[in-house]
């Protein structure tokens, strides 16, 4: 019999190259918070029958903040995304907070936060994809 487990890290420091700013092209100190909702044994006999949080973690300290600057915190959010659901197909939602610390005197850290399911960041994803190609085709017919 499964039941619904949810995986928490919870401010997890990380470091990224993210914002519109000038002085945010370098990675600055951020915390990511992430929860992970699916279907797995209820009670399990191993590691195998669990969600397993550690490949999770090792990428959003390790490979992530190897990643090239981008503009958006949104893109970052997404970008958890992608990689939280191709860890585990029994994973079906995927809530991010997304933290950047010291950035205001009014606050110790200002962020974003979104929650998806599979579906919905698989239809997200690929309306994007579709938008994207739209537009190149259309700089393609005026050049």
């Amino acid at each position: 019999m499964n039941g619904i487990w949810s995986v928490k890290i919870e401010r997890l420091e990380t470091r990224l190259a993210v914002g519109i700013y000038e002085d945010e092209q370098e990675p600055q100190p951020m915390w990511v918070s992430v929860t992970l909702t699916g279907l797995a044994p209820a009670v399990p006999d191993g590691l195998g029958d669990c969600l397993d949080y550690e490949p999770l973690c090792r990428w959003l300290a390790s490979e992530w903040p190897r990643t090239a600057h981008t503009g958006l915190l949104e893109t970052r959010v997404n970008e958890v995304f992608d990689f939280a659901f191709g860890l585990d197909p029994r994973v079906q939602e995927v809530s991010v907070g997304l933290y950047k610390q010291r950035v205001s005197r009014y606050a110790a850290a200002i962020g974003i936060e979104r929650t998806t399911n599979r579906g919905e960041h698989t239809r997200a994803m690929q309306n994007a994809s579709a938008r994207n190609r739209e537009a190149s085709e259309n700089v393609a017919s005026i050049e």
